[in-house]
């Protein structure tokens, strides 16, 4: 990771925290005079057009006073999207209740996948309920997920 992503994350973080919101990635792309500063939240229930807008405008005005950035750039805060892949526990925690494709690295019960409804979710793994009973898929089995729509 850049140096000035690491510091970006670091000094913005508590802003988003302050807003409810997780940081699920922020990304630095481009060259100058182009560059994008693409900030991805979301929260439990997903988030909305209006708490992008609140938090890009609570951003750019600290972007602008701490003037961590020398190029000019822009500013982006959205949403991961629906297709965002389940990549992390935080993840999967965010949805839980919800309908999922699990993808995994090996086969367990003689399968690669499966689809259900996250239980709940521990450090060791994710309990996903598929069909009439609940599977327990230990962690470092997962490669990803998918919310089932």
């Amino acid at each position: 990771m850049s140096k000035l992503k690491e510091i970006l994350k670091e000094k913005l973080l508590s802003l988003i925290k302050e807003q409810e919101l997780e940081l699920v990635e922020l990304e630095f792309v481009g060259k100058p005079p182009h560059s994008l500063l693409r900030i991805y939240v979301d929260k439990v229930g997903g988030v909305n057009i209006d708490e992008c807008v609140h938090l890009s405008q609570k951003l750019s005005d600290y972007l602008d006073t701490e003037d961590l950035i020398e190029e000019s750039y822009t500013l982006e805060v959205s949403s991961p999207g629906l297709d965002r892949p389940l990549l992390s526990l935080d993840d999967f925690r965010r949805k839980i209740g919800e309908n999922v494709k699990v993808y995994l690295k090996a086969t367990l019960e003689k399968k690669t996948e499966f689809t259900g409804e996250i239980v709940s979710v521990r450090e060791e793994g994710v309990m996903l309920k598929v069909e009439n009973e609940v599977v327990a898929i230990h962690w470092e089995k997962i490669e990803k997920g998918k919310v089932i729509i």
